[in-house]
């Protein structure tokens, strides 16, 4: 009963999922099967399993760019055996197809491909790089049996020389950035001293403009308090004023005017200034002060009663 059982299990395999199984009988290959039970004849028959599932190949490969230098670059190739071709590369390659033929394979178009690109173009171009290994590996691995899912470069390795060189590069762009950043704001800083220059000196212009003499007595009578000072000089007792020089300043023509709106406004303060002389005048008799003038029109203010 027990030999019955182990000669009944020796006749029994299963292929797992993902998986093909090739037929070999006395060592020759009588086809393949799918997943599931199957029976084979004990001793001298026996099913190899391949694997269909999607396998993840990393590598990395030494090439030369066309500039002739050196790189290294890491990459994963994502591929899968065709189930109906599992039975031809079991017989034409064995169960070692990936270290047999597959990973030469890659090697030998990444190298190839490489050698077409600069070494700054494997930087700036990355794409275009990845998509030109993967269509030539595409072709390659099919007419191997093969199904190329993907091609993925992780990383390039470049020589310490040209590391350095990239570095070198990098800082100098840094510095121009910085450079052309300084001057931007020197330019601006300078500028806008120039406007405060420029505004500085139109505000003096005009100062200087309004700096008249009709001005500057308009802005004496504007800051007068009413009250009259009284200067003690020698034995007379009063105060020395030009009265001649502002009335003078209120009797002058008014100049010509660039615009009539102009001129009525240089006579309206002109009419102002000289309500505010009658106005002093009339205050300095209200407090009883007299006034006498001299041949050079110099006015002497003597208090009366004194």
């Amino acid at each position: 009963m027990l030999v019955a059982v182990v000669g009944l299990m020796s006749t029994i395999r299963i292929v797992p999922p993902g998986h093909t199984g090739v037929r070999v009988l006395a060592g020759n290959v009588r086809g393949q099967v799918s997943e599931g039970l199957h029976f084979v004849v004990p001793f001298v028959e026996y099913i190899q399993m391949m694997n269909n599932r999607t396998v993840a190949m990393e590598m990395n490969t030494e090439a030369v760019t066309r500039d002739l230098q050196a790189v290294r670059m890491n990459y994963i190739v994502n591929y899968q055996l065709n189930s109906d071709a599992s039975s031809n590369v079991f017989r034409t390659i064995g169960i070692a197809y990936e270290a047999i033929v597959l990973r030469p394979i890659v090697e030998e178009t990444l190298k190839d491909i490489t050698a077409r690109y600069a070494i700054e173009e494997l930087i700036t171009e990355r794409a275009r790089v990845s998509a030109d290994i993967t269509s030539a590996l595409q072709v390659a691995f099919t007419a191997r049996g093969f199904t190329l899912e993907r091609f993925n470069i992780v990383d390039f390795h470049f020589s310490a020389e040209f590391s350095s060189a990239i570095e070198q590069v990098r800082i100098a762009e840094q510095n121009a950035l910085r450079a052309e950043q300084d001057l931007a704001r020197v330019e601006f800083e300078a500028e806008a001293n120039r406007e405060r220059a420029r505004a500085q000196a139109d505000v003096l212009r005009l100062q200087a403009q309004e700096l008249t003499d009709t001005n500057l007595a308009a802005m004496w009578l504007e800051r007068w308090n009413g009250i009259l000072p009284v200067f003690m000089g020698g034995d007379t007792q009063g105060v020395m004023i030009n009265f001649d020089d502002i009335q003078g300043m209120g009797q002058q023509q008014v100049p010509p005017a660039a615009t009539d709106e102009a001129a009525a406004q240089q006579r309206q303060a002109l009419a102002a200034l000289q309500s505010q002389m009658d106005s002093l005048i009339s205050s300095l008799g209200q407090n009883n002060i007299s006034v006498t003038f001299d041949e050079a029109g110099n006015a002497s203010l003597t208090i009366i009663g004194e």
